[in-house]
């Protein structure tokens, strides 16, 4: 067999999934010569395949070395480097694939793949276009329906958060008719809302419960459809669609909420006070500005107030935070939120740590005096953060525990994320909340000062005085774009990103209300201030 043969035979291999014949074809081109650059690329593909992202990065740089000019090289490179959370990496990758004049769909969708996981999603909107405009052609050669139904959906993806809705809608509609059982472009659509009043999809959701195969097809088909039974005003059939849409994933999942509590509990007991004086001097830059709190308390609200301010960019939720405290902590395990970890942060020397975030946030950030960085999750780490970043701002949000527990209920997380999945079971989202709160009245009494807490009613109710005390606890001057941030052209890649666009709107407060009986075991939990 010839070379040009075999090379076809590994790319076919590569395709269908046979990697260990894809890799013994690869063996053997690179006998006759050790200078192919596509066998060392599709060796390196198939190490990330098996999980060597290490490895597969070594062989595309050597693939990289021998073909430079080659897009699909670059690309995957910066996929593998998304995987391992080396999030800058991947973005210098990536240019360097856009440099290179990707002509395949496919090395298009990945390109966006990479910018859309690194945060530039109007950057993974170019590429995803550029993709659909290509699938016409002859790169659409062996690209099925079930591919390009989910480009199509990375497509949607981008158009929502860059807040072009009628293209999400389109690029939805258009997954569903290659793919009728893409349950995830479902959940999608359904998350855009009505296209018109009285309009909705029932008739072609509820038939499709009977070809749900997994935990995470029942999961995206339950919340389409309890979204939609909520745009119907059945909120009795709403509740019942997300109980079915949780049940098989929560039943397959090794999870308590006591665990969680327990873990909460035990960062207040390692971070007290003498935990921050004076021999814990940490980086002296008043870059990072951070919006922390639960889930759907209007986090994002507070971001775009202050990241249409000219002084500050809304760099979303970067993992980066926790990532840094992991790498150089050098803790055991994948998780980045556990006890030990935290513990190793405690030893690390704050002004590095401070360093490897802001550095880790380039070169997203850098281009305005403050950065905003809105992950949520952060709450958890504020002991370590004002180690590191002593003159960074801390917002926190605070909205009504029923809203707040209901809405991280109706929320559908990503079954693969470990941190929320509290939001599987309605209780379970009570317990948490109080957790939650005693952690951050802990905060509140060790870092006295330290924390902005806005309640979410009060900056609906008057958004102009709580933008004004939000400003200036950040020490920027009132700019009247602020109160017109729904007009600001940024992306927002959160689960608000429907909202958001519409300005100040007042739906979700005392949302819980409409639910009636079915929140009476929440409320219970609330009530009783303490574990059951």
């Amino acid at each position: 067999m010839s070379q040009a043969q075999l090379h076809r035979e590994a790319e076919r291999a590569v395709a269908a999934g046979r990697l260990r014949e894809a890799h013994a074809l690869c063996l053997e081109i690179l006998r006759g010569d050790p200078r192919h650059a596509d066998a060392w690329f599709l060796c390196g593909v198939i190490a990330a395949g098996n999980g060597q992202r290490e490895k597969a990065l070594e062989i595309f740089s050597r693939a990289t070395t021998l073909a430079p000019g080659h897009p699909d090289y670059h690309a995957e490179t910066g996929k593998t480097l998304i995987a391992l959370r080396r999030h800058r990496e991947a973005l210098e990758a990536a240019e360097l694939g856009l440099a290179c004049s990707p002509r395949r769909a496919s090395t298009w969708n990945t390109l966006g793949t990479v910018f859309s996981h690194a945060g530039e999603h109007e950057r993974a909107l170019a590429c995803f276009t550029a993709a659909c405009a290509r699938l016409a052609g002859e790169a659409a050669a062996g690209l099925g329906p079930a591919w390009q139904a989910d480009l199509h959906f990375n497509l949607g993806a981008s158009s929502k958060f860059c807040g072009d809705f009628p293209a999400a809608r389109q690029a939805y509609e258009r997954a569903i008719a290659l793919q009728p059982t893409h349950f995830r472009a479902h959940a999608a659509l359904a998350q855009l809302g009505p296209e018109r009043p009285g309009s909705h999809h029932l008739e072609r959701l509820e038939p499709l419960r009977e070809q749900v195969r997994t935990a995470e097809d029942q999961l995206n088909l339950g919340h389409a459809i309890a979204r939609e039974r909520e745009d119907t005003g059945d909120y009795t059939g709403a509740m019942q669609a997300l109980q079915w849409a949780k049940q098989r994933l929560r039943s397959q999942l090794d999870y308590r909420v006591a665990d969680d509590e327990a873990l909460l509990g035990d960062i207040a007991t390692l971070f007290g006070r003498d935990q921050f004086g004076p021999g814990t001097a940490g980086l002296e830059s008043a870059e990072p500005i951070f919006i922390v709190g639960m889930p759907r308390s209007g986090t994002t609200l507070v971001e775009r107030i202050l990241g249409a301010h000219s002084q500050a960019y809304a760099a979303g939720e970067l993992p980066h935070f926790p990532l840094a405290v992991k790498r150089l902590g050098g803790t055991a395990g994948s998780e980045v939120l556990n006890i030990e970890t935290l513990r190793a942060g405690l030893a690390l020397n704050p002004r590095e740590l401070g360093q490897c975030y802001l550095d880790s946030t380039r070169p997203r950030t850098g281009r305005t005096p403050h950065f905003i960085d809105k992950l949520p999750l952060n709450f958890a780490y504020l002991g370590l953060i004002r180690r590191a970043l002593p003159r960074a701002r801390f917002i926190c949000l605070r909205r009504n525990p029923l809203d707040s527990c209901l809405s991280n209920y109706r929320q559908q997380f990503a079954s693969n994320f470990p941190y929320y999945r509290y939001a599987l079971d309605l209780e379970d989202c009570g317990r948490y909340y109080l957790a939650f709160d005693r952690l951050i009245r802990h905060w509140q009494r060790v870092l006295p000062g330290g924390m902005l807490e806005v309640q979410y009613e009060a900056l609906v109710g008057d958004t102009e005085t709580q933008a004004r005390r939000l400003l200036a606890w950040c020490g920027l001057s009132w700019e009247q774009a602020c109160l017109e941030f729904q007009h600001h052209t940024g992306a927002v890649a959160t689960a608000s990103a429907v909202q958001v666009r519409r300005g100040i709107y007042r739906d979700g407060i005392q949302r819980w209300r409409r639910y009636g009986a079915a929140v009476a075991p929440l409320q219970a939990v609330l009530a009783s201030g303490a574990n059951p």
